[in-house]
């Protein structure tokens, strides 16, 4: 599968860089480079993309602007991922349902994984029979009844997954993304339908868009949750009920 890709950046040195990023991955086509969100959304307009590599700080409409824009459409827009040279708008961008936040400087391989986030979900968004329906998911996932683990769908297959093997839980649009410490599941199911069916006392809603295992949780450092090597964001109105969990098992 090919994707087309836009590239929005007011910076030449920044568009210069993912323009020669974008065509070492055979798997992308570069449909458009814009130095500003208005030409984006212009361009976007006529011409609708697959993936939009899309930078925040810009003159006149921010890219969190855009995306506000965007979200308003009753179109699935496309798979969006931000580019930037600031880290204080990573939690607007999660709340935006954002594929992935990338800060400036950005390496080839931290833009290359990135990448396979955004094509992996084209993926399963263009299929003509998606992997699952949220109706059988709803009946499959076991109801709080001392159960320690589930069945998801997963591609074409039920796949049985151990409460324990759980890291964390990703919103990705309309589906989550379970991972492990050995494999990342992508199911067709809410976040919050999921966060009903997981025991409470261990599995925790830390933001609009992600679910931790408490059993797993390393460390927390301002609004950041840290698991092995992931950091996850911590939204204000969640930090209570986290806090007064953790405190409550005595983690710290």
């Amino acid at each position: 599968m090919t994707a087309t890709c836009l590239i929005v950046d007011d910076e030449s040195l920044a568009r210069r860089l993912l323009t020669d990023y974008v065509r070492k991955i055979p798997a992308l086509e570069l449909a458009g480079i814009c130095a500003s969100a208005l030409e984006a959304q212009a361009f976007m307009q006529q011409k609708p993309v697959d993936i939009l590599l899309l930078d925040i700080q810009m003159p006149d409409l921010t890219g969190i602007g855009l995306l506000q824009s965007l979200s308003q459409t009753r179109q699935p827009g496309p798979v969006t991922i931000l580019t930037t040279a600031y880290a204080d708008y990573a939690l607007q961008g999660y709340e935006l349902s954002v594929t992935d936040y990338l800060l400036k400087p950005i390496s080839f391989e931290r833009f290359f994984q990135a990448i396979t986030k955004a094509l992996d979900f084209l993926a399963y968004r263009k299929m003509g029979n998606p992997p699952l329906n949220t109706q059988a998911v709803a009946d499959e996932v076991p109801p709080k009844t001392g159960a320690d683990y589930l069945f998801v769908k997963v591609d074409y297959r039920i796949q049985k997954v151990r409460y324990v093997d759980i890291l964390f839980v990703e919103a990705y649009g309309e589906y989550v993304r379970i991972h492990t410490e050995t494999e990342t599941l992508l199911t067709l199911l809410s976040l919050s339908r999921l966060t009903e069916s997981l025991p409470p006392d261990t599995f925790v809603r830390v933001h609009r868009s992600y679910l931790i295992n408490l059993t797993h949780l390393d460390s927390l450092q301002g609004n950041t949750l840290y698991i092995g090597h992931q950091q996850i964001p911590l939204s204000k109105s969640y930090r209570e009920p986290l806090m007064e969990l953790i405190n409550r098992r005595q983690l710290f």
